[in-house]
Formats: C-alpha cells, structure tokens, sequence
C-alpha cells in the first residue's frame, strides 16, 4: 500500500478517537515510518517549514521541516505529541524544568529516517539537525496545537516565556 499525506491524516484523526489514542497513534507512526522512502516520495523534500495538514479538538497533524545550522529552542507541548522523521536526522534534546535555575538535559535522541518518538503533554525539548540536510517529518498532537498555550525557555537561564513567533525568533539560535 502506498503513502498519502490524506491517507495519513484521516488514519491520524481515527487513531485520535481510539479508546486509547496514545497507543494507537504509537502505532499509527511506527506502522507509517516502516517506509521512509515512501512517505518521502509522496511527500517531498521541498515542504515549508512547517504546514498544518489537519487540526480539530483531537488532532493535528503537522509537515515539519527543520534547518540546518539551526537550534529550535526549548518548547513544550502541553499535549501529547508524536514524532516521526522521513528525511534527513533530527535531533531532540530533551529536558526537565528545574525549580529555579537553567533547564536539566536529560537526553539526546537521534531520529534517523524511519524512527519515531513520542514526547508526553510535559516534555521539553529543542530541536536541531545532525548534518547539512535539513530534517523531514512528520508529527501528530492530541489536541487543537495552535491554541495550546505552549512556553518556550531560554535554555542558559531556564526562564520560560509564552511561546509566540517573536518569542521563537528571539530565541532561535545558530548551531555552533
């Protein structure tokens, strides 16, 4: 069976309504990403940076495309969020909140093409590729993404900010 991003979403929206919508979304990204090179050539390399394809009060289902050279600074979620990489390494450096004092790296996941990760409703993490490609994926939250009210933190002092585009801006930096 081949790959289609409509395909995808309309499996992502009946997983978002199982009894048990964190293991079947699992599933749903485990199954999918077993073909990479699938997802790819239905999908592309030339996708935006990142591209709502779905959203509802369940679900939303996202293209995502990170830069090279590029640090994504540390956000959160608030809601379950599934990761899946086509194209290209993606590298999540995860975190934990420290009561008063910078962020607490907890670990480093590579995400080479095929692999996938899932980052509950508290997770934090920062984004960045591992070469010059730039990373492809995919990813899928339990929830209506754009009106979560989402922190992002600066990762030297651990101060938290409301995750907004000039926030992100400010925040983004170049990978050393």
């Amino acid at each position: 069976m081949s790959f289609s991003l409509t395909g995808f979403v309309q499996s992502a929206r009946s997983a978002a309504a199982d009894a048990r919508p964190v293991a079947a979304v699992q599933t749903l990204m485990s199954q999918t990403f077993a073909d990479p090179q699938a997802i790819a050539k239905a999908v592309g390399s030339f996708i935006a940076a990142d591209e709502c394809l779905h959203e509802d009060d369940e679900v939303s289902v996202y293209t995502v495309r990170f830069a090279p050279d590029e640090l994504v600074p540390p956000h959160n979620h608030r809601i379950p969020a599934f990761l899946g990489v086509y194209e290209g390494t993606e590298v999540n450096l995860l975190y934990r909140q420290v009561e008063s004092g910078p962020l607490e790296l907890t670990k480093r996941r590579v995400l080479n093409p095929g692999d996938t990760m899932a980052i509950g409703g508290d997770g934090i993490h920062a984004v960045h590729t591992e070469n010059t490609m730039p990373s492809l994926g995919l990813h899928i939250y339990l929830g209506r993404l754009s009106t979560v009210s989402r922190e992002l933190f600066d990762a030297e002092t651990g101060q938290s900010m409301p995750f907004t585009d000039e926030n992100y801006q400010m925040l983004v930096r170049p990978l050393l």
